[in-house]
């Protein structure tokens, strides 16, 4: 497209005021954003020198109310606890006795650990097995073989002293 001479110079005097218009923007903006840091900064001092004192001043009047409040809800919890503890030992032990039965020993397994890890089941005593009982075995009958040698070596028998002739 071509532009006659006059509308080109238009153009760029209009260009130029255009980019005047921005820098004087830019500098605006940054006399604005100076600004703001300033009022960020007198607005911390004010909070430092009178909101912080109020508030720590109403937290301290309020703080007994709610420790009361707080201690009251731990009593309530326990007591609660206290008396609904057998219940669900006996739902809990009830569920695994079903899931034994419908053989499916790993979800008995799990809901017996969630009962031994929330304290509401004994854990179960682990049965000695057969390598077990072995070695016990052969501990008693090596602690006996050794009692028994030590016993013959060191009685007293008139029998087994020679006196000497003369």
């Amino acid at each position: 497209m071509k532009l006659s001479r006059k509308r080109r110079r238009e153009l760029r005097r209009l260009k130029g005021t255009a980019q005047e218009l921005l820098d004087q923007q830019r500098v605006v903006l940054g006399h604005a954003g100076l600004v703001l840091q300033e009022a960020g900064h007198q607005a911390r001092q004010l909070s430092d020198e009178h909101l912080a004192p109020r508030v720590d001043e109403t937290l301290e009047a309020v703080r007994p109310t709610v420790d009361r409040g707080v201690a009251s809800a731990r009593r309530a919890a326990d007591s609660v606890r206290r008396v609904s503890a057998p219940f669900v030992a006996s739902a809990l032990a009830r569920t695994i006795r079903t899931l034994d039965e419908l053989d499916n020993p790993q979800a008995a397994k799990q809901v017996r650990g969630f009962g031994e890890r929330s304290g509401y089941l004994k854990a179960e005593k682990k049965k000695k097995g057969a390598g077990g009982v072995i070695a016990l075995g052969l501990g008693i009958a090596a602690a006996a073989g050794v009692g028994y040698a030590l016993w013959q070596a060191f009685r007293t028998d008139d029998e087994l002293w020679i006196a000497p002739e003369n």
